[in-house]
């Protein structure tokens, strides 16, 4: 019997284990609204959440979608954003070649800070872009504090830079 000789490519590993990832998140991590056949399932929404001295903001990209189609609620110290993602059948002669623009419904829930305002909390909803404004409880801001010539402590407001 012959020995035959197997090349061994070190990357063939590497590319089974490269195409297990990708089939993971073209499954949904973090994809809104993919159709699957005729089911449509919800998705995690992706946000962004700054902190300044004086408030949180979170922000969503949700392009072609309706502001009014859009709920925001806060409930018992957690935020949520919900919608859906309408497709309009327009032409009944389509064939599509492909189809990656993603429909159905969408929400994301995030647990609040108890130093949140929810009673000052605004939106804005602008080209694709919503942004929501969630102020910190005074108590709650930056403060420095600085000891005067006669010892006394006065208490500042820490002023961030950029704003």
């Amino acid at each position: 019997m012959p020995n035959t000789l197997t090349r061994w490519d070190p990357f063939a590993e590497f590319h089974s284990l490269r195409t297990a990832m990708d089939r993971l998140f073209d499954q949904g991590a973090g994809r809104v609204g993919m159709a699957r056949g005729d089911e449509l399932e919800a998705r995690t929404l992706g946000i962004d959440v700054v902190e300044t001295n004086d408030d949180y903001v979170v922000k969503a990209a949700i392009p072609g979608i309706d502001p009014k189609d859009v709920d925001i609620s806060i409930q018992d110290d957690v935020l949520t954003i919900s919608g859906k993602f309408e497709e309009k059948h327009e032409e009944k002669d389509q064939h599509y070649i492909r189809q990656e623009l993603s429909y159905g419904e969408f929400h994301r829930s995030l647990k609040l800070p108890p130093t949140v305002e929810v009673d000052k909390a605004n939106a804005k909803f602008e080209h694709g872009m919503l942004e929501l404004h969630l102020p910190k409880r005074p108590e709650a801001r930056a403060r420095s504090l600085k000891i005067t010539p006669q010892g006394v402590i006065e208490a500042e407001k820490q002023e961030q830079s950029g704003q």
